[in-house]
């Protein structure tokens, strides 16, 4: 293969990982909107739920504090776009931004590392967002902080949902795992896409270093 030949081929290759990127960029403004519509979801379902199963506890409260309690609630449902825009401008979510080590040229199991690492920090992501909820829950006596087990405490205090995310009775979980796995596709396509673009550049040093000694 030629000079000409390789530039053809590192070309095209760049034109692939730009096409992907361009992919993955597009896929974060409907990630915010959904990840925000499920944890509004689960806010709700979450209240609910301790309204339910904490009666002695909602009845101990004044008519003041529950109309304080439901005013910061809307609050908290209300600002769940910007915190959860906020939260996923975080670029250990969006690794089709990242640079792939050397090392992992050659790995064909990188990519599978790459996409688990992503879904990781989307999880902590939704867990950190729904602690909004928590942090009030706590407020309000409704949790009660190291006893109740669907919240861990973070060590800067800060409440993080504990147990599994839930699918069930959840109208955004199905749109929102379509988007998981699109993304993890993207990244999986990115690091084969940065692989292949990386060993046309090699080749190509080597034939013209090839070249030279002849």
């Amino acid at each position: 293969m030629n000079s000409t030949d390789y530039d053809r081929l590192i070309d095209q290759e760049r034109k692939v990982l730009t096409s992907i990127k361009e992919e993955g960029e597009k896929l974060i403004p409907e990630f915010k909107n959904i990840t925000a519509s499920y944890i509004r979801e689960l806010s709700i379902k979450l209240m609910k739920s301790y309204f339910k199963h904490k009666p002695e506890v909602t009845r101990s409260l004044s008519a003041e504090k529950l109309d304080e309690m439901k005013l910061e609630f809307t609050g908290i449902l209300d600002s769940l776009p910007e915190h959860t825009s906020n939260r996923f401008d975080d670029n250990q979510i969006w690794l089709h931004r990242e640079e792939i080590p050397d090392h992992a040229v050659t790995d064909m199991t990188y990519s599978y590392y790459f996409e688990k690492r992503s879904a990781k920090s989307i999880d902590e992501a939704i867990r950190d967002l729904i602690g909004l909820v928590g942090a009030m829950l706590i407020k309000y006596e409704l949790v009660e902080s190291g006893k109740d087990f669907t919240w861990k405490m973070t060590p800067g205090g800060i409440p993080q949902y504990a147990n599994e995310l839930p699918s069930q009775g959840m109208d955004h979980h199905k749109a929102l795992n379509k988007l998981m796995e699109q993304y993890k596709n993207i990244l999986v396509e990115y690091v084969f896409a940065i692989q292949n673009l990386k060993k046309a550049e090699k080749a190509k040093k080597i034939d013209q270093f090839d070249d030279l000694r002849d």
